[in-house]
């Protein structure tokens, strides 16, 4: 049983440190500027503001695991582990473009509405993806998506009060996810360093 433990406690601790690299941190960074930027500044554009994104998850994806693998190796998850990471994605990828479509058609929607809506249309993106954010820090058992929530959830609260613009929340999660990714990269690459094939 104790062997069970710890084997559950190393595959656990790997895990974490396979997703410890920062590389996803900072596309979410970057894509939440892009989305925010879109969304304040260019708003004839908006519309396709998660295009960007979107193209470039398989890249990211591919990018992080050549990353990685140079530096912890290639890393066989037991069945177990393999079958609830890939069930969680697949209902976080469907979470996530659900609560996307929806943000941006209730935006929309309440946009176009009479006497200037509901007056809540510049906060909902932002709390839909607080919400998605708090999947990954699960999904994911990276607790730094709670901070991401967080900045979401008081920036689109902030916004609604103030009646700004609905791209702004991103801009300020963007801007702390490519900061913490940063940060996570250098302290990956200084604790990992590359595996020497010979």
């Amino acid at each position: 049983m104790s062997q069970r433990l710890d084997l559950d406690a190393m595959e656990r601790d790997a895990y974490r440190a396979w997703w410890s690299d920062g590389i996803l941190d900072i596309y979410l960074g970057v894509s939440l500027l892009w989305i925010g930027a879109m969304w304040t500044w260019i708003n004839d554009l908006s519309g396709i503001a998660g295009v960007f994104p979107a193209i470039f998850v398989a890249p990211m994806l591919a990018t992080h695991r050549r990353f990685v693998e140079t530096r912890l190796g290639h890393v066989e998850w037991r069945p177990a582990r393999r079958g609830w990471e890939r069930r969680n994605q697949l209902l976080m990828l469907a979470a996530g473009t659900a609560l996307l479509l929806l943000g941006v058609l209730t935006y929309v929607l309440v946009q176009g509405s009479v006497s200037g809506g509901l007056g809540l249309a510049p906060g909902i993106l932002a709390w839909l993806l607080a919400l998605l954010a708090i999947g990954l820090a699960f999904v994911l058992d990276a607790r730094r998506m709670l901070l991401y929530a967080t900045v979401l959830s008081i920036s689109g609260t902030v916004v609604v009060l103030l009646q700004a613009e609905p791209g702004w929340p991103m801009l300020a999660c963007g801007a702390v996810a490519t900061v913490t990714g940063l940060f996570m990269l250098r302290r990956f690459v200084d604790r990992y360093p590359v595996i020497d094939p010979a």
